[in-house]
C-alpha cells in the first residue's frame, strides 16, 4: 500500500519519515490496527505445560492414532522393582550356597578324629601327652601289637589323605588335623601322633 505526501502531492516511500520532493514529515502509521487487540498476557489458568493434547483426524474417513499414555513416576518406580526381584532373589540364593557350602566343608575338616581317647590304640601305653599353648598336642603310645596290626587300625580310624610308608616297618599318615607317626623298633611298635587345633 503506497501513501502520497500531503504538501505535494509526491509518492512517499514506505517506511520513511518524510518526503524526498519537499521535505514535509510524513505521520507514521499506528503500530496496529484499530480493530487489533495487544496481546493478551497469559495469566497462568489456561497456559497448563503438561496438558497432553488428545489427537483428532486431520483427513477425512482417517481414525486417530491410539496414543498410550504417559508413564507415571510411581509406574516406572514399579516397573523397576519389577525387574530388581528377580536379581535380588538370585544374588540371595547364591549367597545362601556359598555359606551352605563353607559350613559342609568345614564340618567335614572337623570330623576327624581328634579326641586323644578315640585315637589311644587298644592295649597301647601312653609315654608321653604334650599340650602346646595354642592347643595342638604330641602324644606317644607304644604296644606289642605287630606293625601292621597298628598301621591298619590307623589307617581306618584316621581315614588319612596321605600316607608315606618310610620303610617296611614305619609309616607317616596324615588327615586334616591329626599326623600319625608309627615305627616298629624291636618287639614294640610306637605311635607318635601330633593334634593340630
Amino acid at each position: 500500500m503506497t501513501s502520497s505526501c500531503q504538501q505535494c502531492g509526491a509518492e512517499v516511500v514506505p517506511q520513511t519519515s518524510f518526503c524526498r520532493r519537499c521535505g514535509a514529515p510524513v505521520p507514521s502509521p499506528p503500530p496496529y490496527a484499530e480493530n487489533e487487540a495487544t496481546t493478551r498476557l497469559l495469566d497462568g489458568t489456561e497456559a497448563i505445560a503438561t496438558q497432553r493434547l488428545d489427537p483428532r483426524p486431520t483427513s477425512p474417513g482417517r481414525e486417530p492414532f491410539n496414543v498410550p499414555p504417559t508413564a507415571t513416576s510411581a509406574t516406572l518406580a514399579q516397573r523397576r522393582s519389577n525387574k530388581l526381584l528377580p536379581l535380588t532373589i538370585v544374588v540371595l540364593v547364591l549367597l545362601a550356597g556359598i555359606v551352605a557350602t563353607f559350613a559342609i566343608v568345614r564340618h567335614r575338616g572337623d570330623r576327624s578324629p581328634a579326641d586323644i581317647d578315640s585315637l589311644n590304640y587298644p592295649g597301647s601305653r601312653k609315654l608321653l601327652d604334650i599340650v602346646s599353648e595354642g592347643g595342638g598336642r604330641a602324644v606317644h603310645f607304644q604296644t606289642s601289637d605287630s606293625f601292621d596290626a597298628v598301621q591298619n587300625w590307623y589307617r581306618s580310624k584316621l581315614q588319612p589323605e596321605k600316607v608315606v610308608q618310610l620303610t617296611s616297618q614305619s609309616a607317616v599318615m596324615k588327615n586334616a588335623k591329626v599326623t600319625a607317626t608309627i615305627v616298629r623298633e624291636d618287639d614294640k611298635t610306637n605311635v607318635l601322633l601330633k593334634i593340630v587345633p
